[in-house]
């Protein structure tokens, strides 16, 4: 029998999503020993704060139209300081950040789906620099060194898919490249590395009893059409995110069992994996994030969530973990310091009814 596999990223259940901004603070963290993550071209220096955008929550509509900012010194952060508010009629979904730290927001709208260029520290009522027009669903967005922006999807009739945008893409733009999965695949993240390979994180749609039930594929600079990987790194669990440092080491985010209704994990990890990581192999540190108490009130909760996993310039690591089923949830995003062996909490948002693992780091 086979079960129907929901794909974990991008839920919204019922609540609108906001915008949260947060600059933040170091903290203890991960990297292979005596290797410190080295952040990917195109991430700020680590000499200024970091802002981290991600989606809060309100009770007002049904989709995230409103951004929120958030603040946080030495511990979590949960006021906003001011607000980012998309035009009407259009609600989030993935986020991004270029080099001169532009925000890219994946939307959908009644005119289609599109992807909203701000420019950096945009907040209010601010007009998009760029619009970009798009065929499908922005479920995940990645801009490289050079500004090129990748953008991925999945849809319930469709595979994985992944299409590469210029610099100055604008309007209808034609899509330098696209590459699409052959096999019957939905997508949870993608990343690029410095040499330009892209790595798509995503999951069988079906679970028939074969493995793997996640993997990471890895696609060559060139790749287009229905590209074969070049490896790819295979794993018995959900997996949200991916992520790759200037050493080419990979960075997943790892949930502890399957989500096919029968199976609820109990925790979330980042697990670090060697550059050329292929099939089923061990990884090179493990941080298990701190599982956060279901919120009160909340009557047969149970199992945890994670998220993507980003860098900013000095090398630190970012993945969420939410818990909380049917009402009340906590999201909580734990940064990791180069080095370190733990997580610590940096931003909060307690959303009622639904949740959204979307986030960008600045």
């Amino acid at each position: 029998m086979k079960h129907s596999i929901k794909p974990r990223l991008g839920l919204f259940l019922g609540v609108a999503a906001c915008l949260c901004i947060s600059a933040c603070s170091g903290a203890p963290g991960i990297s292979q020993p005596g290797t410190p993550p080295v952040p990917p071209p195109g991430s700020n220096s680590g000499t200024a704060a970091t802002t981290v955008y991600l989606w809060g929550f309100n009770a007002f509509t049904p989709w995230p139209q409103t951004g929120q900012a958030y603040e946080s010194g030495s511990g979590t952060s949960s006021t906003p300081v001011s607000t980012l508010q998309l035009p009407l009629q259009s609600w989030g979904w993935a986020l991004a950040t270029g080099s001169s730290k532009e925000l890219y927001v994946g939307v959908s709208n009644v005119t289609g789906q599109q992807i909203l260029v701000y420019a950096a520290g945009a907040s209010g009522a601010a007009t998009p620099t760029r619009v970009i027009d798009l065929p499908y669903t922005p479920q995940s967005l990645f801009v490289d060194a050079s500004g090129n922006l990748y953008v991925g999807s999945s849809g319930e009739q469709t595979n994985i898919v992944v299409s590469v945008y210029g610099p100055d893409a604008n309007g209808q733009a034609v899509p330098i490249r696209t590459v699409q999965s052959a096999n019957n695949e939905g997508l949870t993240d993608i990343t690029v590395d410095t040499s330009g390979y892209m790595y798509v994180a995503g999951y069988a749609r079906y679970d028939s009893g074969n493995q793997p039930y996640s993997f990471i594929d890895v696609y060559s600079p060139d790749a287009e059409g229905s590209a074969e990987p070049v490896r790819s790194i295979s794993f018995g669990v959900f997996i949200n995110g991916v992520a790759v440092d200037g050493n080419g080491n990979v960075f997943a985010s790892v949930e502890s069992a399957l989500d096919t209704g029968i199976n609820v994990s109990t925790s979330v990890a980042v697990e670090e994996f060697s550059p050329q990581a292929s099939g089923y192999t061990t990884p090179t540190s493990v941080v298990t994030l701190p599982q956060q108490g279901v919120p009160a009130g909340e009557s047969g909760a149970g199992g945890v969530g994670g998220g993507p996993v980003r860098f900013d310039g000095a090398g630190n690591i970012y993945s969420p973990e939410i818990t909380g089923n049917e009402g009340s949830f906590n999201y909580v995003l734990y940064k990791i310091a180069p080095q370190g062996t733990s997580a610590t909490p940096m931003a909060q948002v307690n959303p009622e009814n639904g949740y959204n693992f979307f986030f960008a780091v600045n």
